[in-house]
This record gives C-alpha cells, structure tokens and sequence, in this order.
C-alpha cells in the first residue's frame, strides 16, 4: 500500500420512494433512518446479510456517538478467491479458509439524522453507495417503499470559480457538438488558441490542462472567461474543472454545471494497521467524524 492514500467521501441525503394511500400517488421524501438503525442495532450480527450478487453484504457493527449512526458494513467474498503471490516469484493459494469463512472489504458509514444526511467512504472493493440503500430496502422490505441516496447539489456551482483562481484543467462534456451554441463552439476553440501564449506544454482529448512535469504553483490556463460561456448551454452536460484558490492551496475538483458534495482526505502510513495493512474502520470513523464537522454548515445552508 502507498505511504499516503487519498480517501473519498460521499455525502447523500436520504430519501425514499413510496406509496401514498390518500392521494393514490408515488411520492419521493425525506427518510430518517434512526427506527431502522435501533432495530437492526438489537439483531445479532449473523442476522444483518443479504445477497449481493454471488457475494454477501453483512453490517458488522454500529454504535451511536455524538447522535450520529456509525456503520460497517463488509461485502463478502466466499468464491473467486485471490491467489498469494511472493516476492521470489512464486505464487500459492489461500487453501486454509473453512466454508464458513471468505474475504471482506470494507467500508465506513456516518449518518446523521437531525437533516437526513449519510456520509459514506468510496471504496471500489465494497459496497457502492446505492447497494447500501438496496441493503436498507430489502430490511425494511415493505411493498411500493425503496430508499435511495441522492447526492448533495451545490445550487450555485459557478460560484465556486472566481477569475483570481488558478486552473489547472477543465474537462467538458458536450452532447450535442452540431446543436451547441456558437459560443460554445467559439470557447472551445480559444480556449487552444490562448494556450499558445504559454511557454508550458499543455494537453487537450476535451479535456484540457497543464502537464505536471516543469509546471510551476502559480501556473493557471487562461480559459476562466471561455468556461463562464459554456454553463448555460444546455448541450453541455459537465464541465468538470480542478482549480485551487492560491499558489499554495491545494488542487481541488469542481463541476460548474453539477456539483456534487465529496471530500478528499489523506491517510499516511501512520493510519495504517501492520495487522490487516490497510486502514481500520475505527481510524476512518473518526476522520469522517471531523470532514463532518467542517462541512454541517454547508450541508444545512447551501447544497440540496
């Protein structure tokens, strides 16, 4: 494992999907999950899978701190098994597990109830936020109801790029290059005109953006005024832009047309377990504990 790992959080609002008998409709709300976590909380853990595929997903553990639900979950792998390999070459087989044991991967979850808010740790071996919801579902099993995350929008996404802001790359994507406004194709095409004004090498697929080898903090690509152009185009669906605030910050990810609510946060080898040589659930709790925190005002003011 690398000396320093970057870590994705996701923030979603919990909602759900039911039934209305009265008015004889479908209805999309609000849904707070603190009934379904006591309950489950009072099951023994052997009781809390469910199918995934030809895997199995179990909550391991939960506990409340600070009235917020602190979850893990782990997804199971009985088949398909990795092979051992060693550093003379030579490879082997994991040939002592019993059929009751498999393989789990991880992953941490924060849900706090006061604004329906689930924060949840990506982790691409895992659970997926929505198999989290389907496995929330299939507890609550009520006909006509299903749960799903719906992730926290910025509603004024261009405001989170000022023209004193260094960017380092855009990345946009445009339905519809025939149908799209003049000054969207206009943009596009200045923005690799301008590029020829900069002394650094500078790379283009549409996608756009300095090339890290010989490139200096203060460096920005000239394309602020071209961005602003294209966001009420509506052939474009994203324009994905990393930008930091000064020479000194660091480079951050935001989409001018959708912007979603994620953090980024760094473990060092420090945080890693020599047992298991990874990051424990207990070290990645507390961190969302604290990326939680510095967000709460954001959560309850600005995104939806």
């Amino acid at each position: 494992m690398p000396r320093r790992k970057n870590v994705r959080f996701d923030y979603f609002k919990v909602n759900a999907r039911e039934y209305n008998q009265e008015r004889d409709v479908m209805e999309d709300v609000p849904c707070d999950l603190s009934d379904l976590f006591q309950g489950l909380n009072n099951t023994p853990v052997v009781d809390r899978v469910y199918r995934l595929g030809d895997d199995q997903a179990r909550l391991q553990g939960m506990s409340q701190n600070n009235d917020k639900w602190e979850l893990h979950f782990v997804r199971i792998r009985k088949n398909g098994f990795p092979i051992k390999t060693h550093d003379d070459g030579t490879y082997g087989y994991f040939e002592d597990l019993d059929e009751e044991e498999g393989f789990g991967e991880e992953v941490s979850v924060l849900y706090d109830p006061t604004n329906y808010v689930i924060m949840v740790r990506r982790n691409m071996h895992s659970l997926a936020p929505s198999a989290i919801a389907n496995y929330l579902t299939d507890v609550i099993d009520e006909p006509g109801f299903t749960l799903y995350f719906k992730p926290l929008i910025h509603p004024r996404a261009t405001d989170l790029l000022e023209e004193d802001h260094l960017i380092r790359g855009a990345e946009i994507s445009v339905a519809d290059i025939k149908n799209a406004r003049d000054t969207t194709r206009r943009s596009l095409g200045q923005m690799i005109t301008r590029a020829n004004d900069m002394n650094e090498s500078v790379s283009v697929t549409f996608k756009i953006s300095i090339q890290q080898e010989g490139s200096r903090k203060h460096s920005r690509l000239p394309v602020y005024e071209e961005l602003g152009n294209l966001v009420d185009d509506p052939s474009v669906q994203s324009i994905k832009v990393r930008r930091k605030a000064d020479e000194d910050a660091k480079v951050e990810p935001i989409d001018l047309i959708k912007h979603r609510l994620i953090d980024y946060s760094a473990f060092t080898e420090n945080d890693i377990s020599p047992l298991s040589r990874n990051i424990l659930h207990t070290t990645v709790i507390g961190r969302m504990h604290r990326l939680y925190r510095e967000r709460v005002g954001d959560i309850n003011n600005v995104y939806v």
